[in-house]
């Protein structure tokens, strides 16, 4: 993917670059507004950023596969709201400029943010499941849209 997007930032003048995957279909307007916006301004105001990712926010608890815990103490157990926060890269969306791609060859630069997107929108189609998954929240929020 590096490769394609190195094509279109040299071929393509543009102040940003946003990329998304055709496997996100459910990623809104909305949340691409808003993840523009939020990067135009960290750039205007200096914030010493150079990308944006999207991520799901995770707070779960995690063991590794020698069954140990990772996030948690097992023996003193605190609701899932109050673990720290974990973020996952979601592939939804990148936004980068042009001086950050070609110096790392990457959409996650050296200084990036992240914003979390609504878990609804952040269906990656990678397997059948995935696929009836999205299916699913398409005919849930057309259903909830009439």
């Amino acid at each position: 993917m590096n490769l394609v997007i190195n094509d279109d930032v040299e071929n393509v003048e543009a102040d940003i670059y946003l990329m998304t995957h055709t496997t996100n279909p459910l990623i809104s307007v909305d949340t691409i507004k808003k993840a523009i916006s939020k990067f135009t301004k960290a750039l205007e105001s200096n914030q010493n950023i150079d990308s944006l990712f999207s991520v799901n926010l995770i707070q779960e608890r995690y063991y590794d596969s020698a069954v140990k815990p990772i996030n948690h103490d097992p023996n003193n157990l605190v609701r899932t709201q109050d673990l720290e926060p974990w973020f996952k890269e979601n592939s939804n969306l990148y936004l980068f400029t042009k001086a950050s791609f070609m110096k790392t060859k990457a959409r996650i630069g050296e200084k990036p943010m992240m914003l979390v997107t609504p878990a609804n929108e952040s269906i990656d189609i990678d397997n059948p499941d995935d696929w009836d998954l999205a299916e699913l929240m398409v005919e849930y929020l057309s259903k909830k849209e009439n």
